[in-house]
């Protein structure tokens, strides 16, 4: 009887374990048709499947670091706040703008490591005060970095 028990309450959890994992599986579709022209390198895919319950349409590149035909670079807002669509414009129209640091309203800096042409031109912030006149807490951000290799490896 102890053994019927124990494989019902295994097939039980392994079917919860199979339907939320299932669940939280995005159909993702080529969209490449739609971006052209496209380096042969590159695909596009878009997914509109609901998260939580809620409507979603969300994009993913893929591109081939190997291609040497393709430029990966970085752009920072140092004392500017630029949204995507004018970096777009700032830096001659490429393939794809991507928003990946946090930035800071007041000054308008990336508070992430950017390196550009082996300068670094965005600085990690180490400590964050907190909120009220007279708090001595500070907040302490983990650092981050996205960074292809010379190599692209």
């Amino acid at each position: 009887m102890k053994k019927y028990y124990f494989f019902q309450g295994f097939l039980f959890i392994s079917g919860i374990l199979f339907s939320i994992n299932s669940i939280g599986q995005l159909r993702w579709q080529n969209v490449d048709a739609e971006f052209q022209p496209l380096p042969a390198s590159v695909h596009v895919y878009k997914t509109t499947d609901m998260l939580d319950g809620k409507p979603n349409i969300a994009y993913y590149l893929e591109a081939d670091l190997k291609d040497k035909k393709l430029d990966f670079t970085v752009d920072t807002t140092y004392q500017r706040r630029l949204s995507p669509s004018k970096f777009y414009e700032k830096n001659d129209k490429p393939l794809l703008v991507v928003n990946t640091t946090f930035f800071s309203f007041e000054t308008n800096q990336s508070l992430n490591v950017v390196i550009k042409d082996k300068k670094l031109v965005g600085y990690n912030i180490h400590t964050i005060a907190g909120r009220g006149k007279d708090t001595f807490t500070y907040r302490h951000p983990f650092g981050s970095a996205i960074g292809i290799s010379k190599e692209r490896g």
